[in-house]
């Protein structure tokens, strides 16, 4: 046992610190219930505040040199623990006893991650064997007592399949019961992996310490096959459509637990690189099936998808957020008129250049499991800020791992800019959110779909929404295009093929631009995008790149344009004006645009309270703003409208300080919504979304 101290202040955060590592040089059933316990012991021990931290990859020793750097947690004080034995007594005050699962039906590890969230109990695989964990902790060391026994408990009686019995009961035990949450789902590959011929090619990809985000949260893990039209190849001779059935009955009721009110979140993947993948079902297929079954019941994906997938600590990391309840997340400012112009890409006539304009999408970050793994070093590249790069970095993942978008926001540079990946604020098929919704026949969601992502979309400042992927849902429609003009003012790209409305568009009726991507060639990059130059002609096209580095893109670039200089690599935000003002032929369109960037409405109110207020704004559009009015909704939808005459300039922030008197005495949660007005004219008219936050009335 050795202690590490790096203190700067009075206080310390004691954290343990166990090395999962060498558990890989032992058998396939070891790693994966080593790393099993680990997850669990990381969602319980972290549950409440940083407490243990585990080294499993590279990304770990990454992660715990940046926290260091910044000191968080505070004064860390690690202690680093080198038997299992000794940090499970250690972490005693957070373990009730043991939930024992059955080697011989693998679903049954998955429903005891499921019952040590519920009951804070820790995985243990029955092997009644010498060193194995069972024998370490509840034969000999601390004994540890049975809670919850899985063994021979499922037969296949009630589907004909023991696995399928297994999700069936959990599904009426823990989700029927609301005992565990399911806004937090976990699609993860169960026990069958260490029987995989697969498996020890791929030892990180049990995925077992990826559970502690679920154990954290009282969630539900799972692993079925999304296909109904043959039997999965780790239950080959249970009846044809059972794993299918039972999903969807799970999916029902994660659905009934909240009545619609709320999206869910399933963390993981459909585990292709192991199961429900051969000849008739390819990898890409799958995914778009699970993304098409979950969309229907309004749960969105936070894609651990091989092989960048394994995540240790995000129960400990998520604690970072704590530190920034009311922080918000600038981005740089819109370009003004005159930048345009200068740069030569207007003229003072409003009228765009011929130049083919190219914008590069930096993705696929829609897994917090990716972004931890990948992102930190492409992100260090010395090359990054010499060419404009829009980075899809999904905003919800910020809830699993906060410690990121810190990082990246203070690190940017003029040329770095964020928007959201597939397909928003979490990784759904959009016209599923519609009714008819195929496999659920719920009712329509896209109105909660605006909400959710209305909420991220204004708390990371983003304004660009830069993959729609709608996968086996079918072409996108005016109803889903209209639904992202509610949140993503200034446009969105969409999957290659899925709308009639070509190449760029302006969305209907009203001022957002769609563009369609295009992939990247795994090489020759510099020929292919020479080819999409349109001469004498303006033409905007989107670049979607995986997993590239900033050289990468920059190199790209600098070759493109010594053949072709009228090609321009622009960011996100100009990309977006020039597709507006030429598309709309409209020399208005970019005058009225606004970034909310700070008030400092309470949190907590009393009936009667005289409230001073300041709000912030960023002037983004082409106008100077000024005698114009922010209306505010608060309490009780108490409505307030204050006259603001703070002159702001394109790209400064102006402020205001108002005083209004609480007029609500029913106490409860309230939504706070605030907007520009100029007249009677709201500045959603304009392509602006409202502020939307809460307050709790007391």
């Amino acid at each position: 046992m050795l202690t590490v101290m790096i203190t700067t202040g009075m206080t310390t955060t004691n954290i343990l610190q166990y090395d999962l590592r060498p558990s890989t040089k032992l058998s396939l059933d070891d790693i994966y219930e080593y790393a099993h316990l680990l997850g669990a012991l990381s969602g319980l021990a972290n549950r409440d505040m940083p407490r243990l931290f585990t080294i499993y990859t590279d990304s770990d020793l990454r992660w715990l040199s940046y926290m260091n750097s910044i000191n968080w947690p505070d004064d860390a004080n690690y202690t680093i623990v080198t038997s299992i034995v000794d940090l499970v007594q250690r972490l005693s005050d957070h373990i009730k006893g043991v939930v024992l699962y059955d080697p011989k039906v693998p679903a049954t590890s998955n429903l005891a991650s499921t019952a040590s969230g519920v009951y804070d109990l820790i995985p243990i695989c029955y092997k009644p064997t010498p060193n194995s964990l069972y024998t370490q902790l509840v034969e000999q060391g601390p004994h540890l007592s049975i809670k919850l026994n899985f063994v021979g408990m499922f037969v296949g009686n009630i589907t004909g399949s023991a696995k399928t019995d297994a999700y069936i009961w959990a599904a009426e035990h823990f989700l029927d019961s609301k005992l565990a949450d399911s806004t937090y789902l976990g699609y993860y590959i169960d026990k069958w992996w260490s029987q995989s011929p697969k498996a020890s090619e791929v030892i990180f990809e049990n995925l077992a310490v990826n559970h502690d985000w679920i154990i954290k949260n009282r969630g539900f893990v799972f692993d079925l096959s999304p296909w109904d039209d043959e039997a999965p190849n780790d239950d080959p001779n249970q009846p044809l459509g059972n794993d299918y059935n039972t999903l969807i009955k799970l999916l029902q009721k994660a659905y009934q637990q909240h009545n619609g009110t709320k999206f869910s979140t399933v963390s993981g993947f459909v585990p292709w690189l192991f199961k429900y993948v051969d000849e008739k079902h390819e990898g890409v297929p799958s995914e778009w099936r699970m993304a098409h079954v979950m969309s229907a019941f309004n749960i969105v994906i936070d894609a651990d998808a091989c092989c960048v997938d394994t995540f240790a600590n995000a129960a400990f990391f998520s604690h970072y957020a704590l530190t920034q309840t009311k922080h918000r997340f600038i981005q740089n400012s819109l370009p003004s008129r005159e930048q345009l112009i200068q740069q030569g890409l207007m003229n003072e006539q409003n009228i765009v250049s011929n130049r083919t304009y190219i914008l590069y999408y930096g993705g696929d970050y829609d897994s917090a499991a990716w972004v931890a793994n990948k992102f930190k070093n492409l992100w260090d590249d010395p090359k990054r800020g010499s060419v404009p790069v829009a980075w899809a970095i999904n905003p919800n993942l910020y809830d699993r791992f906060p410690l990121l978008h810190s990082y990246l926001y203070e690190t940017r540079t003029k040329n770095d800019f964020f928007v959201s990946g597939d397909s928003g604020s979490g990784y759904l098929n959009p016209t599923q959110l519609f009714e008819p919704r195929m496999f659920s026949g719920l009712p329509h969601a896209d109105d909660l779909w605006i909400e959710r992502n209305r909420y991220y979309y204004n708390k990371f400042n983003i304004k660009h929404t830069g993959f729609v992927i709608n996968g086996d849902a079918g072409p996108l429609t005016n109803n889903s295009d209209l639904m992202y003009t509610k949140f993503s003012p200034l446009g969105f790209t969409r999957q290659q093929g899925y709308t009639k409305l070509g190449e760029t568009a302006l969305i209907p009726g009203t001022r957002v631009p769609s563009f369609t991507e295009t992939d990247l060639a795994d090489n020759n990059e510099v020929q292919q995008v020479l080819s999409y130059y349109k001469p004498g002609s303006v033409r905007f096209v989107v670049f979607r790149g995986v997993l590239r580095s900033a050289t990468n893109y920059a190199n790209i670039s600098e070759n493109v344009q010594k053949i072709q200089p009228n090609i321009t690599f622009v960011d996100p935000y100009t990309f977006a004006l020039l597709a507006r003002i030429y598309l709309s032929r409209n020399d208005s369109i970019n005058n009225d645009l606004v970034s909310y960037v700070n008030d400092n409405l309470p949190e907590i109110v009393n009936n009667g309270d005289l409230i001073t207020v300041n709000f912030s704004i960023r002037n983004e559009g082409w106008n100077i703003l000024n005698n114009l009015s922010l209306k505010l909704i608060f309490a009780c939808n108490s409505e307030f409208i204050f006259n603001w005459n703070t002159e702001i300039k394109h790209g400064n922030i102006g402020s205001a300080t108002y005083q209004f008197q609480v007029e609500c005495n029913q106490p409860g949660e309230y939504k706070v919504i605030y907007q520009l007005f100029r007249g009677n004219t709201s500045f959603e008219d304009f392509g602006n979304v409202p502020w939307i936050s809460s307050v709790k009335l007391i």
